[in-house]
């Protein structure tokens, strides 16, 4: 069976990498005409970490990869423990796998190393879909086409799969926009930055910050609402460092040390979408931002187009004669757990952007009063072993 991806991000070359594990000739078609991925860093929490492994990455994930202290909800002005949730070793005795930090383009080029460029062709912009009877064809804005049995849209929040699947929808603008950048590692030591996942919490606004590239970098990302027409949802769209800085005036030394540390700032608008009813269309699918984007507060959207593809690689393998059965059965066992993320990212972004003083001194204290029960709030998202849970039905 010849499987037909398009998109070669984090999601589609994991799909590629399990499908060909699984004996399916599988071929990523990816719109950019050099292979890279954006400067940013992402958080692998141990759902998907526990799949990286069992795809064979376990070594390279070693090698790249942070693995943080603990995750520390902090006060965005005194800098004041909130929480900690204990990662590292504990980690993996509570969810079973490390919780690794590390550069999108560290884990992107693992995947694209363990996937091979042989099966991997650039520069294929898909513009349409068409399906005949048992083919499926995917056409590309310079006149070239690919066919086969099933294809996969793994194409991005403004994917062309999803519009031909779904029809043409509308997102949601969220009111929220996020800064980001990457600053050396230097000056995070400079400041006392301990390697952990903080998260400095304020009025309005989220200031969240690690180390990746095996320590040589900080990963930072600011979110906060935004009150004016900006508005576009691009990882690649710059910002203005001394603006950025003005949002955080008053914020914690450390926040303030990393953005002024950061050669470069970008910005992106942030945009909801609500979950979709249909993920398939004849044999059609999506994985990924492609078929459930989300916004960032629970920072699983790498996550779960990891998890989307192993258990569509599970499905197909077990219904190779029936690609539509088998892609129906994959969209009906992820639809429900992407949606409760999709609900959980949106509800987490309204409790870091409390506004009123009252409510965010509230929310700070019976943070500080769970204790050590605070971690228990992961333990549906980290400790889900996603497939052992198809595996049991």
């Amino acid at each position: 069976m010849r499987i037909l991806i398009a998109g070669g991000g984090i999601g589609g070359l994991t799909a590629a990498l399990a499908l060909r594990q699984t004996g399916f000739d599988a071929h990523v078609y990816e719109q950019a005409s050099v292979l890279h991925e954006v400067g940013a860093g992402v958080a692998i929490s141990p759902n998907a970490v526990k799949v990286l492994h069992r795809l064979g990455l376990a070594e390279a994930l070693r090698a790249a990869g942070v693995v943080s202290l603990s995750m520390d909800p902090r006060d965005g002005y005194s800098g004041a423990l909130l929480a900690r949730i204990p990662l590292a070793d504990a980690a993996v005795r509570r969810w079973g796998a490390p919780f690794y930090h590390l550069h999108r383009a560290d884990l992107h080029n693992a995947l694209r190393a363990a996937v091979g460029d042989q099966h991997l062709t650039l520069g294929a912009r898909c513009v349409a879909v068409e399906e005949d009877g048992t083919e499926v064809t995917i056409r590309f804005a310079d006149g070239r086409s690919a066919t086969g049995d099933v294809l996969i849209g793994a194409d991005g929040i403004h994917s062309v799969v999803r519009e031909y699947v779904a029809g043409r929808d509308q997102p949601i603008w969220s009111g929220q926009l996020s800064w980001r950048g990457l600053a050396p590692a230097a000056v995070g030591h400079a400041v006392g930055l301990e390697v952990r996942h903080h998260s400095f919490w304020g009025p309005g606004k989220q200031f969240v910050c690690f180390y990746v590239s095996a320590g040589r970098l900080v990963n930072w990302v600011g979110n906060m609402p935004s009150d004016d027409d900006w508005r576009e949802e691009s990882w690649s769209a710059r910002g203005d460092r001394e603006e950025a800085l003005t949002h955080y005036a008053d914020w914690h030394p450390q926040v303030r040390a990393l953005i002024a540390g950061t050669e470069q700032v970008f910005k992106w608008a942030l945009f909801d979408r609500p979950p979709l009813e249909t993920w398939t269309r004849g044999r059609v699918t999506l994985l990924g931002d492609a078929a459930h984007p989300m916004l960032p507060y629970m920072a699983q959207g790498a996550s779960q187009s990891i998890e989307d593809a192993i258990v569509l690689a599970h499905y197909l393998a077990t219904n190779r004669d029936d690609p539509e059965r088998a892609v129906g059965a994959y969209a009906t066992r992820r639809q429900e757990r992407t949606a409760a993320m999709q609900v959980a990212s949106r509800e987490m972004g309204r409790t870091v952007q409390l506004r009123d003083p009252a409510e965010v001194a509230a929310r700070n204290a019976h943070m500080q009063d769970e204790g050590d029960a605070y971690a228990a709030r992961y333990d549906w998202l980290w400790g889900y072993d996603v497939e052992r849970a198809v595996a049991d039905g």
